[in-house]
């Protein structure tokens, strides 16, 4: 007899409105057998748990996947391997689950670090991604700002990367969402300073959540580090 495995869907809860989950991940989780909700090790919360609470079946079993957060790559590649392999273990067991990722799966999500070993072990249609409404979305409709408009360019980075990059895509790109902006914040407000682009700036941090904060001028403000969940939106006007 053929083995039986199960669905892992990996679905994006969007940046936290519970409103902005899409219906199809919605239904998919008031019927998968399992949730997978991804977490610090140093966490005992998970924010897109949370978020995704109003969709789950009553006492539904949820397991933490615990993703440190480290810059080393062994451990890192060790705690994907073993995250998946733990996954895989539940799909052969014939269950479907979920696995629960703010914003959308496959941007800057730690689903995207476990999907190409359950690729590997797994046939295609046994992993289906769910797409979600991205940080940087929810952010442009907090502002009533496009993105893109005409023949606009927008460009997506991560804040972890060194500045230089960040003057890289200011060289081309007429927009630029830079997620993750805590960690590099100073040396990304020197940049955009440089360049005197901090007025075309706004810096969002908790978008969706009760205690979102929007900041427009800051070029006035002191030095600070945003929260983890921060994001920033540059308009860059003139780069073509």
């Amino acid at each position: 007899m053929a083995e039986q495995i199960g669905t892992l869907y990996g679905i994006g809860v969007g940046p936290g409105d519970p409103e902005l989950l899409t219906l199809k991940a919605a239904r998919l989780l008031g019927e998968v057998d399992l949730v997978f909700a991804a977490a610090s090790p140093g966490n005992d919360y998970s924010l897109a748990q949370n978020i995704a609470g109003p969709y789950l079946k009553p006492g539904i079993e949820v397991r933490r996947l615990e993703f440190p957060m480290v810059g080393d790559e062994e451990t890192l590649t060790r705690a994907w391997k073993a995250n998946a392999e733990e996954i895989i273990g539940v799909l052969r067991g014939g269950l479907s689950a979920a696995f629960l990722t703010l914003g959308d799966p496959l941007t800057y999500s730690t689903y995207g670090y476990v999907l190409p070993y359950l690729a590997e072990a797994l046939p295609p249609e046994a992993v289906v991604s769910v797409p979600g409404v991205t940080s940087y979305q929810m952010a442009a409709s907090r502002l009533n700002q496009p993105l893109v408009t005409g023949l606009e360019s927008l460009a997506v980075m991560s804040g972890v990367e060194a500045p230089e990059k960040l003057g890289e895509l200011l060289d081309i790109a007429d927009n630029v969402a830079i997620l993750k902006t805590y960690r590099n914040y100073e040396n990304i407000i020197a940049m955009l300073k440089s360049r005197n682009l901090l007025k075309n700036a706004v810096l969002c941090s908790r978008i969706g959540l009760p205690d979102e904060e929007i900041r427009r001028d800051l070029d006035s403000e002191p030095p600070h580090k945003p929260p983890y969940l921060s994001l920033m939106i540059v308009k860059n006007g003139g780069a073509r």
